[in-house]
């Protein structure tokens, strides 16, 4: 038995010590994740141009006409199928009423688009980060190009439906827009594409003549300003913007006294707008912050809204929208009671201009005539004529 020797570290045949196995401070398993983001627009049905036979032309053989198929089925679940008379098994000439199960069953499920935090950062532009970009193998297969019958589709189809969609000239342009003055004229019996949907009512769409004067802006709440039960009030309600002692800004939202609503009940009732030299007076109920855009921010879209009046439908302009958030008070902060005098005037003239330069917008634009052309050359002509004489007439000192 060989000695052993104990409480004495082992060595190496150069009498030094094995070097201890190095091993990371960290142990952990690397994952990496990929998380592709949301389709950012909802799937959409595309007409199939191309016929379903140019690959390939399917023709039966005789092996698989004359097989017969065995008919089996459990007797356990009783599924009676009649073999004799075909005419079981064809739809019924009348509408038979479903029950109310099955209609439930049958009803399409809304398809609401999936708007998340995740497709809204997909959506965002980046100026800074190059746009990816696949390139399909069709490119570089045996040197040949991407042309082929399914890059030709947008020009095939297009000279299927023969239609003219490019108005390049003057001319084209003219033609197309006397075209839907045509078809406007043409009665409505049915929807342009559901043949079953028919027109309740027929009203025509006109710019609003009367209050285009007037500027609308659009102004959303991030809850109610006040009960149900108070609609009267908020109908006669004002907004402002106001200045704390701080020198704070935001918006002071006025409800109308008791004493108001008798007058504007009173005007209601004599079919006047307003009396003059009467004072209207409104108590601030809430405090908002607020977030403005209008036709001059960017990002801002044109929006129009429509009303209903005199058997025709109107549409106007929204120039400005308004977004309005709760303003919390700082600790120590005492709610504001101000109150509101309101009192009408006629507007002045700088007012009645700008009411005028929104109604020339609804205005056909004005062509120059040949004869205007003529007219202001000769005028241009006669006073650089004049100009040229007094500058040769004038002395030299």
């Amino acid at each position: 038995m060989h000695p052993s020797l104990q409480g004495v570290s082992r060595r190496t045949a150069q009498g030094r010590r094995p070097q201890p196995e190095k091993r990371p401070d960290l142990l952990c398993r690397v994952k990496y994740s990929n998380t592709l983001p949301a389709i950012p627009f909802d799937p959409k049905f595309l007409a199939f141009p191309f016929d379903n036979k140019r690959f390939l032309s399917y023709k039966s053989t005789s092996l698989e006409t004359n097989y017969k198929h065995d008919l089996l089925t459990e007797h356990d679940l009783g599924v009676t199928i009649d073999l004799i008379d075909p005419n079981t098994y064809a739809p019924p000439a009348e509408d038979v009423p479903l029950h109310a199960d099955n209609e439930e069953l049958l009803e399409e499920e809304p398809i609401t688009p999936a708007v998340s935090k995740r497709s809204r950062l997909h959506n965002m532009v980046i100026p800074w980060v190059k746009k990816t970009e696949y390139i399909a193998t069709e490119f570089s297969r045996y040197g040949q190009t991407g042309v082929n019958t399914e890059t030709k589709v947008g020009y095939n189809v297009k000279k299927m439906l023969n239609e003219r969609s490019l108005y390049m000239d003057r001319d084209s342009q003219i033609e197309a827009i006397n075209k839907t003055f045509e078809e406007a004229q043409k009665p409505i019996t049915q929807h342009y594409a559901k043949p079953n949907v028919t027109p309740v009512e027929v009203l025509p769409v006109y710019p609003d003549f009367e209050l285009w004067k007037y500027p609308f802006a659009q102004v959303l709440f991030e809850n109610e300003p006040a009960p149900i039960s108070q609609a009267e009030e908020m109908s006669q309600a004002m907004i402002r913007g106001v200045m704390d002692e701080s020198g704070e800004q935001f918006v002071a939202y006025f409800m109308p006294t008791e004493e108001t609503l008798r007058k504007r009940q009173n005007d209601a009732e004599n079919k006047v707008e307003y009396q003059d030299e009467v004072d209207y007076e409104y108590e601030m109920t809430r405090e908002y912050n607020w977030n403005v855009k209008n036709k001059t921010s960017s990002g801002y879209d044109e929006n129009y809204f429509f009303a209903v009046r005199d058997g025709c439908i109107y549409y106007n302009e929204l120039e400005t929208r308004v977004r309005l958030s709760k303003r919390r008070l700082e600790p120590g902060m005492a709610p504001n009671n101000s109150e509101l005098v309101v009192k009408h005037r006629v507007l002045n003239e700088n007012e009645h201009r700008q009411q005028q330069l929104r109604l020339s917008q609804l205005e056909p634009p004005q062509e120059e005539s040949d004869d205007d052309e003529e007219e202001k050359d000769d005028e241009d002509n006669k006073e650089e004529g004049e100009g040229a004489g007094e500058a040769h007439n004038k002395p030299t000192g």
